[in-house]
């Protein structure tokens, strides 16, 4: 195709148009992506004979692929909560009515309002205005149930992150976007007591300034019940792009992303390397313990989004801590492009309080498991591991003849772990290959890795 019948076919949108961006510039991406597009095509192909990674575990090829699997860790599991944490989460709605009560006609109507806003957050999500949590109703249900539930999800994994990650010290300043009413800062309060006597200075931002007041209220109050100074809050009205006086040395955001990219018509790998350099403008150039984590609803569209984002970062110089076991592959072996894998993690709600499982049934919307993507980076690239190592990024899948499955993430790529004994999401292992793997599932084409003898 010509220049000209290109630029005749090609045409701007009406928000392109909105946006003063230049017919040549969307050529030009176009071009890039599909030139993207063929070197992805050309990497799988050569995946599919001998990858460069597989060959750094080749060792004989006889006896069994795999030996020695070892545990490493798991993103989610509750012994490694601290036992006052455990109970603050149990008794947490009292936490939230000792600043917030409910008056008994609320109270009757709170399962309709979780209700209106869950269809709001899903199936209406079109339909929601911006400063939704503005509204009285609607930030009522968000404060009772879902601040609650969200609590939950992040301190089980903030509980099970390296330790090293949070290597804060006194006097750091932290920013949190989208803050909403301190979701962030509360769960790692909780979750990570070591954190708890060190003065930090957190800028909490949301464009919802009522959001943030309720926040800090019940931030202050679980400081109060846990027993420990609390740290400084200084709220912030605005969103990503509004500019800090101060640079931080840890910027989070969790849920955010999922609402700001609904209605913006940009390609998802534009929008990742514009928010990954905004994320990057929050914190000190020159400050190498500075940190970066993203969290957001393990649904394909989000994954995608957060894959996205993790290969921006590492092209600047930022690299996977968690949930990677690897830093090897620039590109997500589970990136959530169309009809494949995304990066999603899950944990029951067996250990969830039982005051907030009876909120959800009152709501009909009974959960049986918690979903979260995510991605924490830094600056300092981590050692590549002398052995496999590999993390769990599925429920168990039947396969033929009685076995079972499990989709995970490797420096092979995406792998097929086939195990007698149950694995778990989120679950981190390490072994031995006496052999390179070679022989792929054919209906996602990762590598099959058999713990249990065959490959």
């Amino acid at each position: 195709m010509d220049k000209k019948t290109e630029q005749s076919t090609i045409e701007l949108t009406w928000y392109e148009r909105k946006q003063g961006i230049k017919l040549a510039d969307k050529i030009k991406r176009i071009r890039g992506k599909e030139e993207r597009k063929k070197r992805r095509e050309a990497e799988r192909q050569n995946a599919a004979t001998h990858a460069p990674a597989q060959e750094r575990y080749r060792t004989a090829p006889r006896g069994n692929s795999a030996t020695g699997r070892q545990k490493l860790d798991s993103l989610f599991d509750i012994r490694s909560l601290p036992d006052d944490a455990q109970d603050i989460l149990d008794k947490f709605g009292d936490v939230i009515d000792s600043t917030h009560p409910l008056n008994s006609k609320q109270r009757a109507l709170l399962p309709g309002h979780i209700r209106e806003l869950c269809h709001s957050l899903t199936d209406e999500r079109s339909e929601r205005r911006l400063g939704y949590m503005n509204q009285t109703s609607t930030l009522g249900a968000y404060v009772h149930y879902y601040l609650w539930w969200n609590i939950v999800r992040l301190t089980r994994l903030f509980a099970n992150l390296p330790a090293d990650y949070f290597s804060l010290a006194d006097g750091d300043i932290c920013i949190d976007i989208g803050s909403g009413p301190l979701t962030v800062p509360i769960a790692l309060f909780i979750a990570r007591p070591e954190l708890r006597g060190i003065p930090l200075t957190w800028y909490c931002m949301d464009i919802s300034q009522q959001a943030l007041s309720i926040g800090e209220d019940i931030f202050l109050s679980t400081a109060a019940r846990l027993k420990s100074p609390a740290w400084k809050i200084i709220r912030v009205k605005g969103s990503l792009g509004t500019p800090i006086k101060e640079k931080a040395r840890f910027v989070t955001c969790a849920n955010v992303f999922n609402e700001i990219t609904q209605d913006s018509g940009m390609p998802p790998d534009f929008l990742a390397k514009k928010y990954a350099e905004l994320l990057i403008s929050y914190t000190e150039r020159k400050d190498e313990a500075r940190k970066i984590l993203v969290i957001e609803p393990g649904v394909p569209s989000c994954a995608r989004l957060v894959s996205l984002l993790r290969d921006a970062f590492i092209r600047r110089g930022f690299f996977p801590c968690s949930p990677c076991p690897h830093a090897a592959l620039e590109q997500c072996p589970m990136a959530g492009r169309k009809e494949g894998k995304w990066c999603n993690f899950a944990f029951t709600t067996e250990d969830v309080p039982v005051a907030l499982k009876k909120l959800s049934d009152s709501a009909n919307l009974a959960k049986d498991r918690a979903v979260l993507s995510f991605v924490a980076v830094g600056r300092q690239e981590p050692q590549p591991p002398e052995d496999c190592t590999f993390r769990i990024a599925s429920d168990p899948i039947r396969l033929p003849g009685g076995r079972t499955g499990y989709y995970a993430c490797s420096a092979l790529g995406l792998l097929l772990v086939v195990s007698q004994l149950p694995l778990k999401s989120g679950e981190r292992y390490s072994v031995h290959l006496t052999q390179s793997l070679e022989r792929r599932d054919s209906k996602s084409g990762a590598l099959v890795l058999e713990l249990d003898g065959r490959n």
